[in-house]
């Protein structure tokens, strides 16, 4: 089974599975045709991280595929007082690590050949994607940082115009750079398609060298976890904000959130609690752990969640607006017949990234060093070497010793709060996981395509958002659902015995799809 934000990712994956490939094969083509037929959310030109649950050896991995800021990168080459530039070359400030994340997942654990796993991806890219309602969309909202880069708007702004919903959307450079990862392996990419990629970003002002992306090589992690009500909840640890959603799942652990309706007042409010706590802890703490000795034990410790349920600890003020992060991500989710599984979540962090294309290698280039501070005293303050807090999160749930659910979504902020949600609606509410996906979110923060704080909820026909509060004392908004700025999640669940039940679901407020055979 399959579920990703994008029908034709999902499909590319579930014909992998047919040919007999396993979760982690799937996944990988799954993450390349998304960042081909989704190209503001995801691709090549971004980080990546995974979960991998191996059944043959009964263990689950992480990989950390995100990147380091440049060795030339530093905060005194930027003014504090206009920050670091949210688009263009010199916002690409970090190394991309997902096709390296890749190499990693592959090697161990493939059984594909890479060059198989890439066609789809390869076909899209040469032949032509269906450009949705969706893509048409946000080229639209994004049309002024495309017009300032020549590689961004030859590609999305053919002759400066929009495309229309149904045009078809061309990229011949990147199904070449595609075709010669597949040909000459993952390292191809950091050794050789590095060259045309830092040669661009320089001309127009970046600092990313050849070096830092020879240098680079993505890491295997251990995942971190918590226990929840009769279940093991893991996410990826630091600069993951992994630890973000556990610690939420920590404070309701200690709540009787399962004696309310799982869409009424007092079950969002408790959740509202939970999320403000475990944000305010994250952004002071969130960052590259090699730069900062993250207490994460302590972070995730049971007994300190239950004491802010109870009151002992003051519930903490809204976070500091500098410290939000991330915005266009991508989940997927996959298991096979001999009980693998895998959740891997990729992003360019805006959409379109830096909004900026290499035009010799098609690579749009992320823009996640803009989510560093300047701030010298914050954990998240830029330096060369460095990777950047990340909302990038993917989860598992266990039970006995087993995945029980693979469950990941989009959307910055919303991410450790929908992930905390489906957990909830699942394990204390027994909803199938496309129920779970459906019900109504709240968004306390950011989502993509954000530009403020907010406190949103959703709200179907009769349905109110008076009951729910702001910190600020505020009333939260009721927005219609579905709302595009929830995220696209996606899930499956599967039985302890492995592969006897599967059971997906994806996003009604994206074009995702679970398939399965």
């Amino acid at each position: 089974m399959v579920a990703t934000p994008h029908y034709l990712g999902s499909g590319a994956a579930l014909n992998v599975l047919r040919d007999g490939g396993n979760a982690i094969d799937a996944a990988i083509t799954a993450a390349a045709t998304l960042g081909t037929v989704l190209p503001h959310m995801t691709g090549i030109g971004g980080d990546a991280f995974w979960l991998i649950y191996d059944a043959k050896s009964n263990s689950l991995h992480g990989i950390d595929g995100s990147g380091p800021a440049g060795r030339n990168v530093s905060p005194g080459r930027f003014d504090r007082s206009q920050g670091i530039p949210e688009r263009g070359a010199a916002s690409s400030l970090t190394v991309p690590g997902a096709v390296d994340s890749w190499r990693l997942a592959h090697s161990r654990f493939g059984s594909l050949p890479l060059k198989r796993l890439l066609e789809p991806a390869i076909d899209y890219a040469r032949e032509g994607t269906p450009v949705t309602a969706g893509i048409a969309g946000w080229i639209r909202a994004s049309k002024p940082a495309l017009l300032d880069d020549p590689g961004s708007s030859a590609i999305f702004l053919k002759n400066g115009g929009e495309p229309k919903q149904g045009d078809r959307l061309f990229q011949h450079a990147l199904a070449k750079t595609l075709t010669d990862i597949g040909t000459h392996g993952c390292r191809f990419f950091y050794d050789k398609t590095a060259l045309d990629i830092t040669n661009y970003l320089q001309s127009r002002g970046g600092m990313l060298s050849v070096e830092d992306f020879s240098k680079y090589q993505a890491e295997w992690v251990d995942p971190i976890s918590v226990k929840y009500r009769n279940y093991e909840a893991f996410q990826l640890p630091p600069p993951s904000q992994g630890i973000a959603g556990l610690m939420m799942l920590n404070y309701l652990q200690h709540t009787n959130i399962s004696e309310h309706e799982y869409d009424s007042p007092e079950y969002y409010n408790l959740l509202l609690n939970a999320i403000r706590w475990a944000l305010e802890r994250r952004d002071r703490w969130l960052t590259d752990p090699k730069f900062l000795d993250i207490p994460i034990k302590q972070l995730l410790d049971s007994h300190e969640a239950e004491i802010a349920v109870r009151g002992g600890m003051a519930t903490p003020e809204a976070p500091p607006m500098e410290n939000r992060l991330g915005k266009d991500t991508a989940f997927i989710a996959t298991a096979d017949a001999d009980g693998n599984a895998v959740g891997l979540v990729q992003s360019l962090y805006y959409d379109f990234g830096a909004a900026v294309l290499d035009p010799e290698t098609g690579v749009l280039l992320q823009n996640r060093g803009a989510g560093f501070s300047l701030d010298p005293s914050h954990p998240n303050v830029l330096a060369p070497g460095k990777k950047s807090a990340t909302t990038l999160m993917a989860g598992m749930l266990f039970r006995d010793g087993k995945p029980y659910m693979v469950h990941g979504t989009q959307g910055g902020d919303v991410q450790a709060q929908t992930n905390a949600s489906l957990v909830t609606r699942v394990v204390d509410f027994n909803l199938n996981v496309q129920q779970a996906i459906e019900a109504p979110r709240i968004l306390f923060g950011r989502s993509w395509g954000d530009a403020a704080d907010q406190l949103l909820i959703e709200t179907r026909a009769g349905d109110s958002a008076s009951d729910m509060v702001s910190p600020e004392g505020r009333k939260a908004t009721g927005v219609a659902w579905p709302h595009p700025r929830m995220g696209t999640a996606q899930a499956i669940r599967l039985s302890n015995s492995g592969n006897s039940f599967l059971e997906g679901g994806a996003d009604p407020r994206g074009e995702g799809i679970a398939l399965g055979f």
